[in-house]
């Protein structure tokens, strides 16, 4: 006996003739959604092409003649394969070996000592592209490219050949929905809803079987877009998202510690109006922990953001040296020497440079998200740039040792010396100080 009268019924009925358009329109969005996810490539949908299209006009572009085409304006000259940089067409002339540093996301990662950083290191440059971070991989195929430290492809295969301008736009994509330590569940969500997202998809280097790593991105983007809105972005997938550089280690020290560069320039441009170093304390505890590699600093208590209010500027440094001590690592080889630049304004002759800072008492530290540099704020950093590159060099020949035979060691050692000689004169009454001329004891 049915206990639903025929008013019930007539109910029932209505309403799934309501929710039947309601469904099917579900079923076929859904449908939709899984077909397109094999045609559209999920590298596509964001906005990093807009992004990259930008920094290779702005900089790629600014350094040639072009031919661009009249109605876009875009020249496909400007963004070159990154495997034909290397080697230099004429090899006469010296030209840079470009190591371009980006972060692989980690924000899934079962390692639990990395729950901090949630991200490691990865590289492309003109011949190889991969990580060295890749004893966390499982299987056959990761456990092949463990036997020789790392997970490398050649870079002419790499990503179907990944340019200039495609490395140089993901090692800047600090916006991005996972972003290692400064990652959060909320934002990733919503910044995924939103489509804010430069990061970029490409194939883990660790796996063989389907050669992924070759391709331009994900087969099934919908996945890849799942992992990336949820944070579940980890190192054993067929493809891995990659960042900018900086969400690991933002001065790129941190690779050429790990290939024994002995002498090593680095430019601390980052956002530190209080010149807390954080930039520096981190590349430097990572470069401990992972590579076995201590480094000591000289001078950093003489780096100051202005001087207005100091009475004798000469005390002021626009550098501090380093010493990286290789031998504690393994024994072998000579030790290496870094040169720390941090931009300040200590006063100028110039007065285009004085002028800007007085109107701007943050200059040289503005925020980072100015992303529109006006003719007046582009030349005011040009120029101070110079002028500390000039001051720093001045320093080095003052020795006549170096003014004899200004050569790559000869300027290292003479400003390793002076920054010695001025942290002896501060320490003067300091009993306890460590010795200047030796490396602190790290064994016991």
């Amino acid at each position: 006996m049915s206990l639903m009268g025929p008013d019930a019924v007539k109910t029932t009925r209505s309403e799934l003739h309501v929710f039947f358009p309601l469904l099917l329109a579900l079923i076929v969005s859904a449908a939709i959604l899984v077909c397109a996810s094999y045609f559209i490539n999920i590298n596509r949908f964001s906005l990093h092409a807009f992004y990259r299209n930008r920094l290779i006009r702005a900089f790629l572009g600014a350094t040639r003649e072009r031919h661009a085409n009249p109605f876009h304006g875009f020249d496909p000259d400007d963004n070159p394969d990154m495997h034909t940089l290397w080697p230099p067409k004429d090899r006469s002339v010296w030209q840079p070996f470009h190591i371009v540093n980006i972060t692989l996301n980690l924000v899934s990662t079962k390692n639990l000592s990395w729950q901090e950083r949630k991200a490691a290191s990865f590289t492309v440059s003109p011949r190889h592209c991969g990580t060295a971070s890749a004893r966390d991989l499982s299987g056959k195929e990761v456990a092949e490219a463990q036997s020789w430290g790392g997970a490398y492809r050649p870079t002419a295969e790499y990503g179907g050949g990944i340019s200039l301008g495609t490395a140089m736009a993901i090692s800047g994509a600090a916006i991005s929905p996972n972003m290692s330590y400064h990652s959060s569940p909320a934002v990733t969500f919503l910044m995924s809803m939103l489509n804010v997202r430069l990061g970029w998809w490409l194939g883990n280097p660790a796996v063989e079987r389907g050669r992924p790593y070759a391709q331009e991105g994900p087969t099934f983007a919908l996945g890849a877009l799942l992992a990336e809105t949820l944070g579940q972005t980890t190192e054993d997938r067929k493809y891995i998202y990659l960042s900018d550089g900086g969400h690991f280690e933002n001065l790129g020290l941190y690779e050429m510690v790990r290939r024994r560069c002995r002498y090593i320039v680095v430019i601390d441009a980052g956002y530190d109006p209080t010149f807390g170093f954080e930039d520096l304390a981190n590349a430097i505890r990572k470069i401990s922990i992972d590579l076995g590699v201590p480094i000591w600093m000289h001078g950093l208590e003489r780096l100051k953001m202005r001087a207005d209010d100091m009475p004798i500027r000469s005390n002021l440094n626009f550098h501090a040296m380093g010493e990286v001590d290789y031998q504690v690592a393994d024994g072998a080889g000579e030790n290496g020497l870094i040169l720390y630049i941090k931009p300040a304004y200590h006063g100028s002759d110039n007065a285009g440079i004085a002028g800007y800072a007085n109107l701007y008492p943050e200059f040289p530290h503005q925020g980072t998200a100015d992303q529109w540099f006006t003719e007046s704020q582009f030349e005011s950093y040009r120029a101070l740039g110079f002028e500390i590159m000039d001051s720093i060099l001045r320093k080095a020949l003052a020795n006549p040792d170096c003014a004899k035979d200004p050569g790559m060691a000869q300027v290292f050692g003479s400003l390793l010396q002076e920054a010695k000689a001025k942290r002896a004169e501060g320490r003067a009454d300091n009993q306890g100080a460590l010795p200047l001329d030796s490396p602190p004891d790290y064994t016991g």
